[in-house]
């Protein structure tokens, strides 16, 4: 009889091991990463959570603060400028703390990136060169002189029709090197001193 209770809790003990495992890795097969998603290609340099012209992954462009609060994405700001002004992430969010969102009279706008490991959805990050920027987004990048840095750049990446009205900007310095990045809807993305 105790053979037989060992026995069952040992394959009990075996299945939830199993049940753990298999729902552990699930979360990995459904991650994607990049325009190809999970059965593409693979690039490691694309971060877990990445920004492209709708937005930095559950936090969308157009979305209002109210609905970004409710759902646990963004931190409430009680002085919050109606106008114009930042947001950032709320702890345990899922969404990388080194982002700030514009909200303009109480819409997402767009999504700034200045520090940390956050890519676009194609692998362009902090640090990279504007040639590599380049060959990454080639014929759909336009090069704009830089209002403060001279020497300095912005790349500017057009959205596809699934995005009109959209952008990527990336800001570089007098050494050819990005120094930030930001996605959005026009007008507000191409806004070169922020709320201002």
């Amino acid at each position: 009889m105790n053979s037989q209770r060992s026995i069952r809790s040992s394959i009990a003990g075996v299945l939830l091991l199993a049940a753990l495992t298999s729902a552990c890795n699930r979360d990995d097969e459904n991650a994607v990463k990049g325009r190809e998603g999970p059965s593409g290609a693979s690039r490691d340099t694309v971060s877990d959570v990445s920004l492209n012209e709708d937005g930095l992954g559950p936090v969308q462009i157009g979305m209002t603060l109210d609905e970004a609060v409710s759902m646990g994405l963004l931190n409430e700001r009680p002085d919050i400028k109606p106008a114009c002004d930042f947001v950032y992430p709320a702890v345990g969010s899922g969404v990388p703390s080194d982002a700030g969102v514009m909200v303009v009279k109480g819409k997402v706008a767009r999504i700034d990136v200045d520090t940390g490991s956050v890519t676009t959805e194609d692998g362009a990050k902090i640090g990279d060169t504007e040639d590599r920027v380049k060959s990454i987004y080639g014929e759909d990048l336009e090069v704009r002189p830089h209002k403060f840095i001279e020497g300095g750049h912005y790349l500017v990446v057009k959205g596809d029709s699934a995005s009109a009205g959209k952008e990527i900007v990336f800001e570089t310095d007098a050494g050819g090197k990005v120094i930030m990045f930001r996605a959005g809807r026009v007008p507000e993305v191409e806004w070169v001193e922020g709320c201002g």
